[in-house]
């Protein structure tokens, strides 16, 4: 059993259980004023559009931040002029919690991704509920009908939707389905190794009306001009950034552009 089939397992559990204590239903009925903003229309800007990550461990990675403080690295990343946020929301292997959307949303006006390991409808309805303004559905632990599926229910609550691709097959899985936005991960989530190359490999047949978004390995603000260059819209850096000294400085020089 790989890392992802492992992750997908003990989170298909956890959702059987919360489903006990709370439904689609009970998040539909309560009342929440969480602002919603628009996620994809901040990926089209002429800048290098970046998409911070917050997570305090991976399974890659470990321990990223000891002194992690989630409402304090929101801050710095929006001040360094971070376009949206990606709030890893799994436990057992991120460190995460739903409630860190609803934490940072309240202090921190900047759209929100919610980067977990969507197996299940319910989870959507979890992810509206706490005020995501995009989810990330995961081409590898998912069928097209699921996709199809999630990505209805996901626009009918005003969701944006990335669907995150690894290879040729899922790259072209995810252009037939129609996806608005593809992100393209160099990491492959069944081995954890990382790939630069990946996304100007599997991006070359995307079609140009469609979001392009990479993802994992990048460190340095060269690979995201050469990736915009490319065709990049967004990057999503996590890792590196959370385990600077100075994020607001780091985020900063990663995404300069003078052009």
């Amino acid at each position: 059993m790989n890392i992802l089939e492992k992750i997908c397992k003990i989170k298909q559990k956890e959702i059987q259980s919360l489903k006990k204590y709370k439904s689609i239903e009970s998040f539909l009925s309560l009342e929440r004023v969480i602002k919603k903003n628009g996620f994809f229309s901040c990926l089209m800007k002429d800048k290098i559009n970046l998409i911070a990550e917050i997570k305090k461990k991976s399974p890659s990675a470990g321990l990223i931040k000891r002194n992690f403080d989630i409402i304090k690295i929101a801050k710095a990343y929006k001040n360094a002029g971070a376009e949206c946020l990606s709030i890893l929301t799994e436990n057992k292997f991120f460190g995460g919690k739903i409630e860190f959307i609803d934490k940072v949303k309240k202090k921190v006006d900047i759209p929100v991704l919610r980067k977990d390991f969507i197996i299940d409808e319910w989870q959507i309805y979890e992810s509206f509920y706490y005020g995501a303004d995009c989810i990330l559905l995961i081409a590898a632990i998912l069928d097209d009908k699921q996709i199809v599926k999630y990505t209805k229910i996901a626009k009918s609550l005003k969701l944006d939707v990335i669907l995150e691709v690894h290879n040729e097959i899922e790259t072209k899985r995810a252009i037939d389905l129609g996806a608005d936005c593809i992100g393209i991960n160099n990491r492959n989530l069944k081995t954890l190794q990382v790939n630069i190359d990946n996304f100007e490999i599997l991006s070359k047949n995307i079609p140009k009306n469609v979001i392009k978004i990479a993802e994992s390995g990048l460190t340095k603000n060269e690979q995201l001009l050469k990736l915009k260059k490319k065709g990049a819209n967004a990057f999503l850096v996590g890792e590196f950034l959370i385990k600077q000294e100075n994020i607001l400085k780091s985020t900063q020089e990663l995404i300069q552009y003078n052009e």
